[in-house]
């Protein structure tokens, strides 16, 4: 709005004037101070925050496991002990594919004129009867050691673990008489006195209804006939080794020792040995000991044979079994 004043000019004279006021946008404003400062340092403080939360989770991120190389290490170690079971597997069929092989090269096969062909790990030298004589026998040490007996008590610890007798302990029942005595007489070698092995539970009965005879052996072993005919049982120990026993008919050869001078020509007679079982069983004894040839004197058409065979083996961990199983042989019942 204009406003009106009396005011004196230049001149000294009096007259009216009309003062006008400028617009307001013609008006020089003074500069207000600006905030930019305070946004500079709130965005360099939020860069900072955002750089240190940026930092701490990659320290995280480090520090957790590496789920996506987990599996894959639990899939090599399943597949590291796959190949394991594989290759264990493995041995065992080679090693029972081996045994079967052995075992059964060791049976006594019968040819069809009923000779006898002897075909063992034992150093018996029987020949078949065939007009070739052929022996096929595999030779071992005529002298083998036994396996550890720690008590020396005459039962290897092989077959103290058979008997569950006391492996510290000679005398396990102390009745003054050793384990491996009484086992190889036909006693309990847990129960002192007269108590009889074969009502011990730790042995087993094997009747042959074909060939009339019944022998005792271990417990724990299995009694498998080699055919159909009964003719030929081996009873197989845990370890792998086993006693075979065979029957041979005797047509005219009077003794024991003259048949087996017939099968074996070649052998000396003054280097064999003769034997008396338990039972009243008379015979010979191979020279490595580990094969007996028995009869009943009172019936010498049957020739039973007992061998023991030791497989793989370098040392003898059934031994006094064996004699156990001889002592126990009875015919015709």
């Amino acid at each position: 709005m204009a406003e009106e004043k009396n005011v004196e000019n230049k001149s000294g004279q009096n007259g009216n004037y009309e003062i006008h006021v400028m617009p307001q946008k013609f008006i020089i404003q003074k500069p207000v101070k600006s905030n930019k400062w305070l946004i500079i340092l709130l965005i360099v403080i939020i860069v900072i925050i955002g750089l240190s939360l940026g930092a701490y989770y990659l320290s995280q991120q480090l520090q957790k496991p590496n789920l996506n190389q987990a599996p894959v290490a639990n899939l090599n170690a399943n597949i590291n002990e796959a190949n394991e079971n594989l290759n264990a597997n493995g041995n065992l069929n080679e090693n029972i594919n081996a045994n079967l092989n052995e075992n059964g090269n060791a049976n006594v096969q019968l040819n069809a004129n009923g000779a006898l062909n002897v075909n063992s790990n034992t150093n018996t030298t029987l020949l078949n009867t065939n007009e070739a004589s052929n022996t096929n026998a595999i030779e071992i040490p005529s002298i083998l050691e036994g396996s550890i007996d720690s008590d020396k008590d005459g039962l290897t610890d092989n077959e103290e673990e058979l008997y569950t007798t006391e492996l510290k302990m000679p005398d396990t029942d102390g009745d003054g008489y050793l384990d491996g005595q009484e086992v190889k007489d036909g006693y309990n070698p847990k129960v002192a006195g007269n108590s009889k092995l074969a009502d011990s539970g730790l042995v087993n009965t094997y009747p042959n209804d074909v060939f009339k005879y019944k022998i005792l052996y271990p417990a724990s072993w299995l009694a498998k006939p080699t055919d159909a005919s009964l003719r030929s049982v081996v009873f197989q120990s845990a370890t792998g080794e086993y006693i075979q026993v065979m029957v041979e008919d005797n047509q005219g050869s009077g003794s024991v020792m003259e048949w087996f001078l017939k099968q074996s020509p070649t052998s000396d007679p003054n280097r064999l040995k003769s034997f008396t079982s338990r039972s009243g069983l008379s015979g010979v004894i191979s020279e490595d000991g580990l094969t007996y040839y028995l009869a009943d004197p009172n019936d010498l058409s049957k020739i039973y044979i007992l061998t023991y065979n030791i497989g793989t083996k370098t040392e003898l961990s059934y031994l006094t079994t064996f004699e156990m199983m001889i002592g126990s042989l009875k015919v015709g019942q």
